[in-house]
């Protein structure tokens, strides 16, 4: 048998001519959209939308840049700051141990002000006492010249009281400006030698008429046993007046 001339199929050729057209009218589309007033100016709207973007993000960019030099040098000055802060404390903690040395050197200029004025006064007292015969001298030297004749009477002798009653005599004396500082003086004087106060001296009755022969004495009154007590018994307050007067001189503020 002879072989047969295979014709195409009708529907195959309508269905191959479809497609065809198919492409033809999506190529036709695709050139109308991109080369259409309508697609250009889409396409146009895009890329501006697409640079306004970019420019976007490149100042986003940049503000990124800015906000990360400005934490930067925020960083740096913060670090600068706190350097300072250091610094003043430093310098605030050396002002106050500077401030409490000149405090301190104050208080002690003021404490040896105080203890020169005091001093100053003290010897005012002694320079205006010394000047004039006490009560102690005065009763020192009658018992050491009335026994002979005159004669001394019985009496008792207190150096304290004598001694503190020519002191406040002589407290009384000195200038205004001094007188507060000088009752100062005077109660550091009590203060400090009271113990002085309890030494009391008895003193009998003596007398040798000027009748009387010395030529037991080799004519001499002070062999006389009388002038000898006498003599005894004033050593004894001028000894209790001196250990009061090296009190005083030693009285310190």
């Amino acid at each position: 048998m002879g072989q047969e001339t295979r014709r195409p199929e009708w529907g195959n050729i309508s269905q191959i001519i479809s497609a065809l057209c198919a492409v033809a009218l999506a190529i036709l589309a695709i050139y109308g959209f991109f080369f259409s007033k309508t697609s250009q100016a889409f396409v146009s709207y895009l890329q501006s939308e697409l640079a306004l973007r970019n420019i976007r993000i490149v100042s986003l960019e940049q503000t990124e840049k800015d906000l990360q030099r400005s934490i930067a040098e925020s960083q740096v000055s913060l670090s600068s700051l706190t350097e300072q802060k250091a610094t003043l404390e430093r310098q605030i903690a050396e002002l106050q141990i500077a401030q409490q040395a000149y405090a301190k050197q104050v208080q002690e200029l003021g404490a040896q002000l105080v203890g020169t004025t005091f001093s100053l006064v003290r010897e005012k007292i002694l320079v205006s006492k010394a000047t004039l015969l006490s009560e102690l001298d005065v009763v020192e030297l009658k018992i050491q010249t009335d026994w002979y004749d005159k004669g001394v009477p019985v009496q008792t002798v207190r150096p304290w009281q004598s001694y503190l009653k020519t002191l406040q005599n002589k407290m009384s004396e000195l200038p205004e400006a001094d007188r507060t500082m000088g009752k100062a003086v005077l109660d550091k004087f009590i203060q400090q030698c009271n113990s002085l106060s309890s030494v009391v001296i008895q003193v009998p009755a003596m007398r040798v008429a000027s009748s009387e022969s010395l030529s037991a004495y080799d004519y001499n009154i002070d062999r006389h046993p009388v002038g000898v007590r006498a003599k005894a018994i004033a050593n004894q307050i001028r000894k209790a007046e001196d250990d009061m007067q090296a009190c005083f001189k030693s009285l310190a503020q």
